[in-house]
């Protein structure tokens, strides 16, 4: 099936990570440097030249040294060195790891950040969108780093529902946020875990946290329609005399029971999915067409083979100027 809607989610406060930075300024040894120790004084020396060469590699692994083994040197060149030069660098080599690919340097990089700042929340996130760019959205997907994407995800999470915001506050977009990082949770619990369960379960917050999402809702329904079509299989494999009784046996209650649970979560999130694309020109009409059919089968199978109110039901879920929280709010609009 074509894949629907791309993830479009504005998530600018990444994109400072992304931009090769200027090199980084480079200080006058002279004003810099005020009466240290002569080892104090050469180890500054060594980090200035690999600086003013643009041997940036060289010249983070010196600023390191000089920072452990001077914590109480030139006050100025610690400042300097610590809290401008180092996190500049860090983002160029952020970049550069991302230009080429490099998600073990990219991990590297974040873990690195994270290990002196656990609250950097634009490093946290930026390397799940690169793993998740690179690697798990990859054809076919790559989950040699799910497990970091996960880890980032996770903790990305936690600080934005503990109220962090990255970059540009103004621009920083919560709900579009957080439902990005369910999605790659339960990217990795389908693909790699090939837990359905744990997957729909982030897909379903996803769509609750950011209700304007259509993916979401496609995805919910393209799992619960997996589970409709299992528990269709399940109940139909039962006697028919069994499944007519006039008292069904509790096993087969349970079986329909299952059956209609399915059905009725296939025709919430498809629902939401129509609505929410009844306009867009960038879904593929094959794609909607198929939904349409497949979502009024099932809404006459619990409707007594009636349409009356599937229109309503997708029509509550269109895009309104105003915000799509009534839709989520509405009984019964939980996929």
């Amino acid at each position: 099936m074509k894949r629907i809607m791309m993830m479009a989610a504005a998530l600018t406060f990444t994109m400072a990570l992304y931009v090769p930075l200027a090199p980084a300024r480079t200080t006058s040894l002279g004003s810099a440097v005020q009466d240290p120790s002569p080892e104090e004084a050469a180890a500054y020396k060594a980090w200035y030249d690999a600086n003013a060469a643009k041997d940036y590699p060289k010249a983070m692994e010196l600023a390191k040294a000089y920072l452990e083994k001077f914590p109480s040197g030139n006050a100025k060149n610690i400042d300097y060195l610590k809290n401008k030069w180092i996190p500049q660098m860090r983002g160029y080599f952020f970049a550069e790891a991302a230009k080429a690919k490099n998600v073990a340097e990219i991990i590297r990089i974040g873990k690195e950040v994270l290990a002196s700042d656990p609250e950097n929340l634009d490093y946290a996130s930026a390397v799940v969108v690169q793993i998740r760019t690179i690697e798990l959205s990859a054809n076919p997907p790559n989950y040699s780093h799910a497990a970091d994407a996960a880890d980032f995800a996770e903790k990305s999470i936690k600080l934005i529902e503990a109220g962090k915001t990255a970059g540009d506050p103004k621009a920083f977009k919560k709900e579009v946020t957080l439902g990005y990082l369910h999605e790659t949770l339960a990217k990795i619990y389908e693909g790699r875990d090939k837990n359905a369960d744990k997957a729909l379960a982030e897909y379903e917050k996803a769509g609750e946290i950011d209700s304007s999402n259509a993916g979401y809702f496609f995805t919910c329904g393209r799992i619960h329609n997996d589970k409709y079509a299992a528990a269709a299989q399940k109940y139909q494999a039962i006697p028919e005399a069994e499944r007519t009784a006039a008292e069904p046996k509790p096993e087969v209650k349970a079986a329909l029971d299952e059956l209609n649970k399915q059905a009725d979560a296939v025709i919430n999130c498809w629902a939401r999915y129509m609505g929410l694309t009844a306009d867009k020109k960038d879904v593929s009409p094959q794609l909607r067409a198929q939904i349409e059919k497949a979502l009024t089968e099932l809404y006459k199978y619990r409707h007594n083979d009636s349409t009356e109110g599937l229109q309503k039901l997708i029509d509550q879920y269109k895009p309104s100027p105003q915000s799509n929280s009534a839709a989520m709010a509405a009984p019964g609009a939980k996929p």
